[in-house]
């Protein structure tokens, strides 16, 4: 997280350094929330869903453009499915998972919004690009 200027590496704006932090935190957030959920659901296998996604993250990281498109699929599957879910087993879900998935589909919205639409993000994300 240094901003520190390298031969190779123009130093990053303010802003910048703040948009990658920011999305650095949705992501943490975003694996945090969903390993605390499928811990509390037992659903050992929704683990490789977890895993699948930390990678295209880290690829998203790298300043991937097809990465992007591929998590913002992933979290727009998981808003969608999460709501479904929530919806249709309403009162068979704990109190815990069902505000725990609404939280998740939230903070999941929030990252799609905020990664299509931050041009500091997206500075970031093409700096990331050229210098890989």
């Amino acid at each position: 997280m240094n901003s520190a200027k390298t031969p190779d590496q123009p130093a990053l704006e303010p802003s910048v350094i703040k948009a990658r932090n920011t999305l650095l935190a949705l992501f943490v957030a975003l694996c945090v929330l969903d390993l605390g959920l499928v811990i509390l659901a037992k659903d050992k296998w929704a683990i490789a869903r977890i895993l699948l996604t930390a990678g295209v993250m880290y690829l998203v990281w790298q300043g991937r453009k097809w990465a992007k498109w591929v998590l913002l699929a992933i979290l727009t599957l998981l808003v969608v499915s999460l709501v479904a879910l929530v919806i249709a087993l309403g009162s068979q879900l704990s109190a815990v998972l069902a505000v725990g998935s609404v939280a998740l589909a939230i903070l999941s919205a929030i990252t799609i919004i905020y990664m299509t639409t931050n041009p500091d993000l997206q500075r970031f994300l093409h700096d990331k690009r050229q210098s890989g």
